[in-house]
């Protein structure tokens, strides 16, 4: 069977591209049927929007005002829902120079602003040439929770694009310039927040150095604008997630079947050590493996997950594909992009089966030589 599929690679690239367009299609279809009448009022980019508006107008220490939020959100129009803004403060000044604009112009220019990150996220990273390549994109922008993201205005093609151009900066001999970009995980840290740690572990020290060194400054700056009174409103916003107010925030995380407790706190910690034992025996690559590892341990270790962050699951397999895949990762590859268009429907337990045994692929090295999946070879990092 293997070799069969191996005998056919111009087709699969073909097969992707028709099956890519058509989830493209069917998105378009979705979000006319059921979405776009109520664009921006169902926008998350409201909530950075209304949350850079509190900072401007009322002082930073007021960023987390749940009260001075609202009504940020609420003057937006009619049918504006509010909701606690509870994203690290990089993200609101991400949203402050859209406050020149009408909010729905600095809608338009966000969604192109993320439809602009998930281009650079492909452009970098992307593996295979000419067909391969456009296969890739169309089923990036086709699957349903990478649409929905786009739809719903949510942050993770930014950490996306992040992710992407480290790896490709790290890839070109920029191993500083790789961790200033990485620090950008900052917007959405639970999607990539175990990659700076898998690449020290993984060799690549000044990589981890210069992202420590920015995500310290970007928390300091944070710490000076927010105050102490900030500070407190923050931790009092962000103890509300612990409410069963919240259960939707775990639905698709492993804390939704484990829940809120002892037994969840230990998986946490056998899935960080797995995932640093993975990146230290890919140690003697590229930074593809190891960072691949982060991804897929940041994403089951977190408690907290939309759908729409599985995202990262795509970026992680490009990573493993250039870190030259075996045939079994391949395989469960394609399986997870199936689990992903379909995860309205299998929810979450699946789809973290599919992350764990990923991740127990990386952390245990195959016998089987490396392959060239369509031109595309590891390039070992300095």
């Amino acid at each position: 069977m293997i070799a069969y599929i191996r005998a056919r690679r111009r087709v699969w690239p073909a097969v992707g591209l028709l099956v890519g367009v058509m989830l493209i299609a069917f998105d378009l279809w979705a979000a006319a049927a059921t979405y776009i009448s109520q664009y921006p009022a169902r926008n998350d980019f409201r909530l950075a929007y209304g949350a850079a508006t509190v900072g401007i107008r009322s002082g930073y220490s007021h960023l987390y005002d749940l009260g001075a939020q609202k009504a940020a959100i609420e003057s937006l129009g009619p049918g504006f829902n509010p909701q606690p803004f509870i994203s690290p403060p990089p993200l609101a000044w991400l949203a402050t120079p859209l406050l020149v604009l009408p909010f729905q112009a600095a809608l338009i220019v966000w969604t192109l602003l993320l439809l602009a990150s998930l281009g650079l996220t492909w452009y970098l990273l992307a593996p295979g040439h000419g067909l391969a390549r456009a296969a890739h994109l169309v089923l990036l922008l086709g699957v349903f929770p990478v649409a929905f993201g786009v739809m719903v205005g949510q942050p993770g093609a930014w950490v996306a694009a992040a992710v992407a151009a480290a790896w490709w900066l790290t890839r070109h001999d920029r191993p500083v310039w790789a961790g200033v970009v990485l620090s950008l995980i900052v917007l959405k840290p639970q999607m990539a927040l175990l990659v700076p740690l898998c690449l020290l572990v993984s060799g690549h020290a000044r990589t981890f150095g210069a992202w420590l060194v920015a995500t310290l400054l970007i928390g300091m700056v944070a710490l000076a604008l927010l105050g102490p009174e900030g500070v407190a409103r923050y931790r009092d916003v962000l103890a509300q997630t612990q409410s069963p107010a919240w259960d939707s925030t775990r639905r698709y995380a492993i804390s939704g079947p484990l829940g809120l407790g002892p037994i969840l706190t230990v998986t946490q910690i056998v899935v960080v050590a797995v995932t640093l034992l993975a990146a230290w025996r890919r140690r003697r690559g590229g930074a593809e493996l190891p960072m691949a590892a982060g991804i897929v341990g940041s994403l089951l270790v977190t408690p907290y997950l939309g759908f729409q962050d599985f995202l990262m699951l795509i970026v992680a397999g490009w990573l493993v594909i250039r870190g030259s895949a075996t045939a079994w990762q391949v395989g469960l590859l394609v399986v997870g992009y199936a689990l992903l268009q379909l995860s309205l429907v299998v929810l979450a337990i699946p789809i973290l089966l599919a992350e764990a045994a990923l991740l127990a692929s990386l952390a245990w090295p195959s016998a089987e030589p490396p392959r060239d999946l369509g031109g595309v070879h590891r390039v070992p990092s300095s």
